[in-house]
C-alpha cells in the first residue's frame, strides 16, 4: 500500500483523470470535482475532495470491489477508458489518506465503503483468520458538502451515480483551490476535447471548455481567440496489423500555425506578458500527442527520425489510436504515458508521418521568413518622408548631412531615420552597404536585403518618377 502511493501521477490532475475515466465510462452526462473545506465560505486549501457523477452507480456488492486493486467488471474490455481496475484505488491514496466510495443505482439507496490508510496501520482491517479484509459496503448518508453540492447541480434529483471522496489530503499539489481548478480545468479541457460533448465537466462549478491541441476545432476554446488560424493538412486514417495479431486503427491529425499565434501583440514575439492564453497550451502540448479512445494520454517531443525544439512548437501533430493497440503504444496502467514500439514507429514512417512534420517545418519557416520581410518592410516604410515628393519640413533639401559629415555624398543612417534626403538616394546608400555586408561574407543576409530594397526603390520610382542621381538598377 505504501509503495502504491508512489505509483508516480505527475501530478493530482493525471490522477483525478482516473476518476473521471470511470465516470465516463459508467455513461455519466455530467462529473463535478467540488471542494471541501475546513470552515463555510473558507476557499483557499481544500481538505477534502469529491468527484461526483450522475452515471449508472454501482451495487452494493461491487462497491467493495471496486475498492480493491485490479477489482473491476470491465477486465480488458477495449472498448472504453477503463481497462485495469487500478484508477480509482491508486488515483485516491496518491492524494490522500482515506477514501469512501458512495453509490446508488437508479431506485435504490445510497451505499458506501471506506478505507483509511490509518487505520489500516493499525490492523483494524485484519479479519479472524489474520487476512486483511475490505469491508462491507453499508447504507450511509453523503457528506454535508456533498449532499449541498448535489442539490445545487441536480436540482431536478440525483437518480444514480456515484461519489468519491478522499480526505486527509496529504498530497495535493496546489496549496489553493484555485491553483488546482486552474490547471484542471486547462488539461482537462485538452485530454477530454473529444468527449466532453458527451459528459459535461465542471471543477468547483466553472465548465471544462475543450481545447483542441491542434487548434483544428471551430468549437473548442482558444481556436478563434484572435484572427490567427490554424492551417491543417489532410488527416491519414490507416488500419494496422501487427506481428502479435494485434490490429486496430491509427488517425494522424496535422497542423501548422502562424509564428504569431502565440501572441498578444502580434508584431512582437510571445514572449513573457505578451504571451496569450493559447502559448501554455503550444508550450505544454509540444511534440507528438498520443490520443487512445479519443482521450489525451501523453505528448513526446523525441521520435526515431526527429526532435521537436521550440521553433516547432508552431507545428501540431496528433496520433489517435484504438485500445487494442494498447502493447504496441506500451499505455501505462495508470493511461499517463505511451512507449512506442518500434513496430509502430515504421508503421508511421510508412504512412508518411516523418514526410509530414517536414513539410509542416517548411510551412513554418515560410511564414516567418514572410513576417520577417513585411516587418522590414513595414519598418523601411515608416522611416520615409511623409510627402515623397517634397523635402523635410525642417531641413533644406539643398544641402543633406552625408555620411561622415562631409557635404555631397552618402546619407547617414540618422538623414535616412529623419527622412532629410530623397528616399531614392537613401536606398542608395543602403544598397552600398549591403554590398560591403556581402564583401565580409554575410552573402546570404545581404542577398535577401538587397532583393527587398531593390524593390522598394522600384516602387518608389514608379511613384515619384526618375530620379537622375540614382544610377543603380
Amino acid at each position: 500500500m505504501r509503495g502504491i502511493r508512489h505509483i508516480g501521477y505527475r501530478s493530482n490532475v493525471e490522477a483525478i483523470a482516473e476518476l473521471v475515466d470511470n465516470s465516463i465510462q459508467a455513461y455519466a452526462q455530467r462529473v463535478d470535482l467540488v471542494s471541501g473545506f475546513a470552515e463555510a465560505g473558507q476557499t483557499t486549501r481544500p481538505i477534502q475532495l469529491a468527484i461526483i457523477d450522475d452515471g449508472h452507480g454501482m451495487k452494493p456488492g461491487m462497491l467493495r470491489l471496486a475498492m480493491m486493486w485490479g477489482g473491476t467488471h470491465r477486465e480488458d474490455n477495449r472498448s472504453g477508458l477503463g481497462r485495469f481496475g487500478y484508477g480509482l484505488p491508486c488515483a485516491t491514496v496518491s492524494m490522500g489518506r482515506r477514501f469512501t466510495i458512495y453509490s446508488k443505482v437508479k431506485g435504490g439507496k445510497v451505499h458506501s465503503v471506506c478505507l483509511d490508510l490509518d487505520l489500516l496501520d493499525e490492523g483494524a482491517y485484519i479479519d479472524g483468520a489474520a487476512g486483511l479484509s475490505i469491508p462491507s459496503a453499508q447504507p450511509a448518508s453523503l457528506p454535508v458538502f456533498v449532499s449541498e453540492a448535489i442539490a445545487r447541480l441536480h436540482p431536478d434529483g440525483w437518480r444514480s451515480g456515484t461519489v468519491v471522496v478522499i480526505d486527509k489530503l496529504d498530497r495535493l499539489h496546489w496549496a489553493t483551490a484555485g491553483g488546482l481548478r486552474r490547471n484542471l480545468i486547462r488539461q482537462f479541457g485538452v485530454a477530454y476535447h473529444k468527449l466532453l460533448g458527451a459528459t459535461a465537466i465542471h471543477i468547483d462549478g466553472e465548465p471544462v471548455r475543450p481545447i483542441d491541441p491542434l487548434f483544428l476545432s471551430p468549437g473548442c476554446a482558444l481556436s478563434s481567440l484572435d484572427e490567427d488560424r490554424a492551417n491543417p493538412l489532410e488527416p491519414v486514417t490507416l488500419r494496422i496489423g501487427l506481428e502479435d495479431g494485434a490490429a486496430g486503427e491509427i488517425v494522424l491529425r496535422y497542423a501548422w500555425l502562424p509564428p504569431t499565434f502565440g501572441a498578444v501583440d502580434k508584431s512582437r514575439d510571445a514572449i513573457g506578458l505578451n504571451a496569450n492564453a493559447r502559448f501554455p497550451i503550444l508550450k505544454q502540448y509540444h511534440g507528438i500527442v498520443f490520443s487512445r479512445n479519443g482521450r489525451v494520454v501523453d505528448v513526446q517531443s523525441r521520435t526515431p527520425w526527429t526532435t521537436f525544439i521550440n521553433n516547432d512548437r508552431y507545428i501540431r501533430v496528433e496520433v489517435e489510436f484504438s485500445a487494442s493497440l494498447d502493447e504496441a503504444f506500451g499505455v501505462t496502467t495508470s493511461k499517463q504515458q505511451v512507449s512506442v514500439s518500434q513496430e509502430v514507429w515504421d508503421q508511421l514512417q510508412a504512412a508518411g508521418l516523418p514526410k509530414a512534420i517536414e513539410h509542416l517545418r517548411a510551412k513554418v519557416r515560410a511564414a516567418k521568413a514572410e513576417r520577417q520581410r513585411s516587418m522590414v518592410i513595414g519598418a523601411a516604410a515608416s522611416t520615409a518622408p511623409a510627402d515623397c515628393h517634397g523635402d523635410h519640413p525642417d531641413r533644406p533639401a539643398s544641402s543633406p548631412t552625408t555620411a561622415g559629415g562631409a557635404g555631397g555624398g552618402q546619407p547617414s543612417t540618422a538623414d535616412i531615420r529623419l527622412g532629410s534626403v530623397d528616399p531614392r538616394t537613401a536606398l542608395d546608400a543602403l544598397l552600398s552597404r549591403i554590398d560591403r555586408r556581402r564583401s565580409s561574407g554575410n552573402v546570404a543576409i545581404a542577398n535577401e536585403y538587397d532583393r527587398l530594397l531593390r524593390g522598394w526603390a522600384k516602387e518608389l520610382s514608379r511613384i515619384s518618377g526618375p530620379n537622375p542621381g540614382t544610377t543603380r538598377k
